[in-house]
């Protein structure tokens, strides 16, 4: 590398540490930090993405549609966080609570960056966007190690300081560990010496590109192993059901990962096509068969989702689900055809699947930090749907989501409701979204639960079989459930299991409702009265022989 080029590196780096500490300080000026949020996180960034453009993409800093190229995306970007921070923020609540929006904005943002620098560089060098994928896989893997090495490289030297300045603490001098604290400080150092890190890996590229190399060698060998496990699982799936597969509740994330390493593996194995392929014609076979099956684990996860949307209507986690079985279905359907259509080398055509996929990530990401595809504007606007259309009870809303979770879409949306009308239970509605519109944090006490006998004998499986569970025992648990001094966790599929037993041995049953860390002994007041309370007991030898003889 040139000394032009490591001093251009470094001149960024020193300017995005000073626009850091410069924002850090206004931050601290605002007294309500959320009103600015449209203005604030556009900044943020700026200050991040256009010097780490600039110091990645270095070795064009001579050509002339590097400044237009980097700073449209950057305004593209800024303009995304600008939306974003104005819908997060609504008066009279802490700006903690914006967490999910601005996580969301990081992903999305540098995700985005990412995916997209190296067909900037394809572009400033070859003048187009993806004729060359040798380039565009080298340019990903690179950018990956620079990054992770700067990191590291910033890490060791914060270490080295804190060392050196808890030693000098020791002798009684403390100006060093008190100037480590302080933002101007900080935020130049740590910017400097991670552009620092960026510019000493030209000195060892070689050798760095036949370490990752390697171990995508390495790692390519198991790609044969989670072939095994897709076909594996699918043949076992039939004998036990799908009902074990969706009780789970997180099936669905399991085979997604499943299928993400599995495109991790096969590129690992395959790289850019530029080796040959190292397996045997026979093994070969085998992961194509593995690589049939990605579409049949698409089905399932649109089957399980839609199944959640049916009964539960869209949320924000289940329109980004939503978003990443349908990337995934772009890798599963383009891999399946591949496979099908016999080509001698897979990856001439896998590539293009890979370069469409790629593209498509980004537009989805852009799209969901917009209006267009906003998944808290969806899940608003579904849950609000199904409130109004009585798919939901008025006591089982929850209506501080729409309060701390939703932005200007919720408090919109309790504004709506306040003014509710033409729900039968509409009075119940209004009193409800008012009070949620006047919380300031959310009431982690739950709402008070009113189940008939019923209802509440349905929630429980009584041991022994023969055994009946006494009105008594039902009635009172109901008014504990009223009065908020008993939640329970038991659900009617899935039933929590009481013991009928004597656990002091004095010729008195007592109930032991199993409901994990909830789990609760009731006996008669008294010991032979008619009133069932709770118990506050020590486990004896001889309770812990029949909780095992149960």
């Amino acid at each position: 590398m040139q000394r032009e080029e490591r001093s251009w590196m470094i001149a960024w780096a020193a300017g995005q540490g000073a626009g850091l500490w410069l924002l850090h300080e206004w931050l601290l000026s605002l007294s309500k930090q959320g009103e600015y949020f449209w203005l604030i996180w556009p900044l943020y960034m700026a200050v991040l993405l256009l010097p780490l453009s600039m110091m990645l993409l270095s070795a064009y800093r001579q050509q002339k549609r590097l400044w237009p190229m980097v700073t449209a995306y950057v305004v593209l970007i800024a303009g995304l966080a600008s939306y974003l921070g104005y819908q997060a923020w609504t008066p009279a609540l802490d700006t903690f609570q914006y967490a999910q929006s601005g996580v969301c904005l990081a992903l999305v943002g540098f995700g985005s960056w990412f995916v997209l620098l190296p067909f900037a560089e394809h572009r400033l060098l070859r003048q187009r966007w993806a004729d060359d994928y040798a380039l565009l896989f080298a340019a990903a893997w690179r950018n990956s190690i620079k990054l992770a090495l700067a990191g590291g490289f910033t890490g060791l030297l914060w270490l080295l300081l804190l060392l050196f300045a808890n030693l000098l603490k020791v002798l009684g001098v403390t100006y060093l560990l008190d100037l480590l604290g302080k933002p101007i400080f900080f935020y130049p150092v740590t910017a400097v010496t991670f552009g620092i890190g960026l510019s000493l890996y030209a000195a060892k590229e070689e050798v760095l590109v036949g370490f990752y190399r390697a171990g995508l060698n390495i790692a390519g060998w198991l790609l044969p192993v989670v072939s095994l496990i897709l076909l594996a699982f699918l043949l076992v799936l039939p004998v036990q059901g799908l009902d074990k597969l969706w009780d789970t509740g997180y099936a669905s994330s399991l085979m997604l990962s499943l299928l993400g390493l599995t495109v991790f593996l096969f590129n690992a194995a395959w790289q850019d096509a530029s080796g040959q392929q190292r397996f045997p014609p026979w093994l070969l076979r085998f992961i194509g068969l593995g690589l049939l099956t990605m579409p049949v684990y698409i089905g399932l996860c649109v089957y399980a989702l839609g199944l959640r949307v049916a009964q539960y209507g869209w949320t924000t986690e289940r329109v980004f689900a939503a978003l990443v079985i349908l990337v995934m279905a772009m890798y599963a359907l383009g891999y399946a055809a591949v496979v099908l259509r016999r080509e001698k080398l897979w990856m001439n055509s896998v590539s293009k699947v890979n370069i469409a996929t790629a593209l498509l990530t980004v537009l989805l990401g852009i799209l969901t930090c917009s209006p267009l595809l906003d998944p808290t504007r969806i899940a608003v606007h579904s849950q609000l749907a199904r409130l109004l259309q009585q798919k939901v009870k008025v006591r089982d809303f929850d209506f501080e989501y729409l309060r701390f979770q939703a932005g200007r879409y919720g408090d919109a949306a309790l504004t709506r409701l306040e003014q509710e009308q033409t729900h039968p239970d509409a009075v119940e509605l209004r009193r409800k979204a008012k009070l949620a519109h006047a919380l300031t944090q959310r009431q982690y006490k739950p709402e008070a639960v009113k189940l008939g006998a019923e209802e509440l004998r349905q929630l429980f499986k009584i041991y022994p079989q023969q055994a009946q569970l006494p009105q008594a025992f039902v009635d009172a648990l109901s008014i504990s459930l009223e009065d908020n001094k008993v939640f329970l966790g038991c659900e009617k599929k899935r039933p929590c299991a009481v013991l009928l037993l004597d656990l002091n041995a004095d010729g008195v049953e007592e109930l032991v409702l199993l409901d994990g860390f909830r789990s609760m002994v009731y006996g008669l007041e008294g010991g032979n009265g008619k009133k069932w309370v709770r118990c506050s007991v020590k486990p004896t030898s001889s309770m812990k022989s029949q909780l095992r003889m149960h």
